[in-house]
């Protein structure tokens, strides 16, 4: 049997997800440290789930030869640069989405992975939800013929919900809402609705992006908190992601699929999938997709669902197998890069290319 991989845990937050993949895995993962900016914090945590170790930075943690694994739930623009850090220090990295906020920094990370022999995944729970898994198998297996239009949505207006403004350590105000560089929508949650609209369509690169936004998120941030893109493919596909910060809704994240044989579209009220396609013979209207959400039958739903055990399960096997990840730095490129070029398009009022990846 081999030995578990040892995870250095970056940020004692959202990367939290890996203590459930630790349970499903133990002969695969062992959480042998973490390390936060607020040293309270990651004490609580590391005895509260039985880590191993509390290391005092980035760097102590990126200087012990036994870690083998570093997950990164950091601020979404540090992403990138603790990604780099860790493949520079010959670790294998999975990061939380966005993979980065710069091109070059996605260049930098391909590079590093592939001229490495390194692992990089980022993180993208979506793609592991049961529904959409099937609706990706039946674009596959030819039920919505070809698919000409695309279009994805993460609506989350996050302070409505009563999400914490200030941190209760320090009563700073919280990164997500920090006027300085608060998250962004693009950047934010909306490479969730990029990147597993890309993959369900199988659409390998978007070429050219024009977007629009308004509505102020976090004044006098410039960035605006309700933006949409209308996305050009590679294959002539069109595509339109909106992200908004602001609608006042609940929280929705859908995706719609346009083809000359069918159409899935998930519902914007519940957690569901629609379809019809002209395969069927007789079918003559929209009917429920009878797959679960994003739990798949013989796990535990978490929050999201058993769609991180998933994804974790194919980090573990890249890294066993010495293949790429699902999402690797490659792959997370070609729907980062979209979304990065989509706020230079609200800039610029002009169209972007998109580099190719």
């Amino acid at each position: 049997m081999s030995n578990p991989f040892r995870v250095g845990i970056l940020g004692a937050g959202r990367a939290l997800f890996m203590v459930a993949c630790r349970n499903a895995f133990p002969h695969d993962l062992a959480l042998a440290g973490i390390c936060d900016i607020r040293p309270a914090r990651a004490e609580r945590v590391a005895q509260q789930h039985q880590i191993e170790r509390i290391y005092p930075s980035y760097e102590a943690m990126l200087n012990d030869d036994a870690i083998d694994l570093i997950v990164i739930g950091t601020p979404d623009h540090e992403h990138a640069p603790q990604a780099i850090q860790a493949l520079e220090a010959g670790k294998h990295v999975l990061s939380e989405i966005p993979a980065a906020y710069e091109i070059a920094q996605l260049q930098r990370l391909i590079e590093l992975e592939e001229k490495n022999g390194l692992i990089y995944a980022m993180g993208n729970e979506v793609r592991w939800f049961p529904y959409l898994e099937a609706a990706k198998k039946m674009a596959e297996d030819g039920l919505w013929g070809t698919i000409f239009h695309s279009e994805a949505g993460y609506l989350h207006n996050l302070r409505m919900e009563g999400w914490r403004l200030t941190e209760p350590e320090t009563g700073e105000t919280h990164w997500r809402f920090d006027p300085r560089r608060p998250q962004t929508t693009f950047l934010g949650g909306g490479p969730h609705a990029f990147d597993t609209l890309r993959w369900l369509t199988g659409e390998i690169n978007w070429v050219e992006v024009f977007a629009y936004g308004n509505a102020p998120y976090v004044p006098p941030h410039p960035e605006p908190g309700n933006v949409v893109a209308l996305l050009k493919g590679a294959s002539g596909l069109i595509s339109k992601v909106e992200c908004s910060y602001v609608m006042a809704r609940p929280y929705c994240l859908y995706f719609n699929l346009y083809g000359d044989k069918g159409t899935f579209e998930t519902s914007r009220t519940d957690r569901a999938g629609l379809f019809f396609t002209t395969t069927i013979p007789h079918m003559d209207r929209m009917e429920p997709l009878a797959v679960p959400y994003a739990t798949r039958p013989g796990y535990h739903a978490a929050d999201h669902g058993s769609s991180e055990i998933h994804m974790v399960a194919d980090l573990i096997q890249a890294i066993r197998q010495g293949r790429p990840a699902a999402i690797n730095a490659r792959e997370a490129a070609r729907s980062i890069a979209p979304a990065i070029c989509a706020f230079e398009s609200i800039q610029t009022g002009r169209p972007v290319a998109i580099p190719q990846f």
